[in-house]
């Protein structure tokens, strides 16, 4: 039995003596941390709107054909927006109604000067979830940071046959948006 245990000791020393000459060890380059950049996303919702019928004709039949709305935005009033790097804005459109809609999206700024507008956006009849996403590299458009605002305007286009929309007809415009923001910290 001591002989056992002693051939097990001598082996297990064995063992560890063999791995640790076998092994390799590259030398380490410290200086490549300085090259790391960490780049973390924020995705936040800019504008959710459920237009019904009702919003879109006035209950003496006679259509609107326009509709803006100014919301606040503070997304760009923050201290780590000089480390941000690009914007993705993500639109999804459903318009049940047999009628073309454009949709204009501007960013402006505490006097209401446009710092960037989304070319605008044609929406075809009875789609849904139309989805359409613009990119905002923020080295070539760096002037969306002064936005304090987004207006939204959306333009029911005349029907080609007169008709108006029914105000009898329960549908909803759905307009969704949000943001993707792209940071690079290094």
């Amino acid at each position: 039995m001591y002989i056992n245990m002693k051939y097990r000791i001598v082996s297990i020393i064995f063992f560890i003596v063999a791995f640790g000459l076998s092994s390799c060890v590259e030398d380490l380059d410290f200086d490549q941390a300085d090259d790391i950049e960490l780049t973390p996303t924020y995705i936040g919702s800019l504008i959710y709107s459920n237009l019904p019928q009702t919003s879109l004709v006035s209950p003496t039949g006679v259509e609107i054909g326009r509709i803006t709305d100014v919301t606040r935005v503070e997304i760009f009033e923050n201290s780590v927006t000089d480390r941000l790097k690009k914007v993705d804005i993500d639109f999804e459109i459903t318009n049940p109604f047999n009628r073309r809609f454009t949709i204009d999206f501007r960013f402006l700024n505490q006097a209401n000067d446009e710092t960037y507008r989304i070319p605008q956006i044609a929406v075809g009849p009875n789609v849904s979830k139309y989805k359409v996403k613009e990119e905002i590299i923020l080295s070539e458009n760096n002037n969306i940071l002064n936005s304090t605002k987004i207006e939204v305007t959306l333009e029911l286009l005349p029907s080609t046959d007169g008709s108006i929309i029914d105000i009898n007809d329960d549908k909803t415009f759905i307009l969704k948006s949000a943001g993707t923001f792209y940071f690079g910290i290094n």
